[in-house]
């Protein structure tokens, strides 16, 4: 069993004092850390609860229980080997885990850096997005905002580059990936071979690094210029002619991520065009969820409709993140819409977490789909099939049960 399991706390223990911010000498405000996870109403299926974080964005400190730390717009959990979360901790520039019921810091000083090679607690990042893992337990990192790919081994502490120079640029296909330029690299993947798939966030492309160490596009144009071409189209072709729409610039916010599934279907959100989008075991691209217009319209905004129908008559309002679960059902992180979507076998789709439309926080212990979500960024599902949700601007991860 992989499910994540949080110390519980003392009955009597229903509240800590923090300090509003980092090095604040002001009083203390006391912070209802709300229902332990562990309790019989977060383990009734269907129920949403908070499981790590308290809501108060900030750096906080390692070493205290997981509903008591401070976490600054968390993007994402993943699932290492062992079934330990490790969260991205996006604006604290830091990868965090939950070990025998306290959060640790494994990657990153919380320091603003350029991601040098070197110990993996003494290196600096800039906006971390994603992690995976390999067959041999191997943490590959997205490191975002430094345009590279990083590769940590979590038992000796090594921090490696792999790929990406750390220019902000597009360039070096069919040369070795530590030459490569990348442009925003939000996620990345393995597939069965061993390969590495890459969203190249700011690029509008999908690269891929061989077994043999060199790179290449496989969705999106191959010559280097225009810059940023955004676009949409290509559904039912070969994945080199098909075009996304992700977001660009310093400012941009994380969109587009990936997953490879079991059977090696590459899943991608394509935030901008609102749609959910694959590159199948033929190399063809189909959507999945979302629609909109047949042709790139930067006008098009997205939005909410379509529950209960199928799932690519629907609308999304850009999507940033996708999870398979067990059974093979598709999530997505419908960040805008401040819910999480599903679409089950049958290609229908529902809400799995969250009031769509209505941004907040509130609803633990409850009906997931009675919550309220605020921008989630990132979900995930382990192999119980538990979704666990990056509710990025709560500042919290919240676990749905099964």
């Amino acid at each position: 069993m992989t499910t994540l399991r949080l110390l519980g706390r003392a009955s009597a223990f229903a509240a800590v004092f923090l300090t509003l911010a980092c090095g604040d000498s002001g009083p203390s405000t006391p912070i209802d850390l709300g229902p332990d996870p562990d309790s019989p109403e977060c383990r009734l299926s269907g129920n949403i609860c908070t499981i790590i974080g308290n809501g108060r964005p900030g750096l906080g400190e390692d070493g205290v229980e997981p509903l008591a730390v401070r976490l600054y717009l968390p993007q994402d959990v993943s699932f290492g080997p062992d079934g330990a979360p490790y969260i991205l901790d996006w604006n604290n520039h830091r990868v965090r885990t939950v070990t025998d019921g306290a959060v640790q810091t494994v990657v990153g000083t919380g320091e603003l850096g350029d991601a040098s090679d070197g110990l993996a607690l003494e290196v600096s990042l800039n906006h971390p997005t994603h992690v995976s893992f390999n067959a041999d337990g191997l943490m590959l990192l997205s490191a975002w905002h430094n345009s590279k790919l990083c590769m940590i081994d979590l038992e000796t502490g090594s921090f490696e580059t792999i790929a990406g120079t750390g220019a902000r640029e597009f360039g070096g296909d069919g040369g070795p990936a530590l030459e490569a330029l990348f442009d925003l690299p939000v996620a990345a993947d393995y597939d069965s071979q061993g390969r590495i798939w890459i969203m190249d966030q700011a690029n509008q492309r999908i690269r891929r690094i061989n077994v043999d160490g060199t790179i290449e596009t496989v969705l999106g144009p191959q010559e280097e210029l225009p810059r940023w071409p955004r676009g949409f189209g290509g559904d039912g072709g070969p994945a080199i002619d098909a075009m996304i729409n992700l977001p660009v610039s310093q400012s941009a916010s994380p969109g587009g991520k990936l997953h490879v599934g079991p059977d090696d279907t590459v899943y991608f959100a394509d935030s901008g065009n609102h749609r959910i989008r694959a590159i199948l075991s033929d190399g063809t691209v189909t959507t999945l969820a979302g629609s909109g217009p047949d042709e790139y319209d930067p006008d098009f905004k997205g939005g909410y409709a379509g529950d209960g129908g199928p799932a690519t008559s629907a609308l999304l309002k850009r999507p940033t993140d996708i999870a398979i679960g067990p059974d093979g059902t598709l999530y997505i992180a419908d960040t805008d819409n401040h819910c999480v979507r599903q679409v089950t076998s049958d290609g229908i789709i529902s809400t799995a977490a969250g009031t769509c439309v209505q941004r907040g926080y509130g609803g633990d212990a409850d009906v997931a789909t009675s919550a309220l979500l605020d921008r989630p960024y990132g979900v995930e599902v382990d192999a119980d099939g538990f979704l666990y949700i990056a509710d990025t601007h709560n500042h919290r991860i919240r676990r749905v049960v099964p």
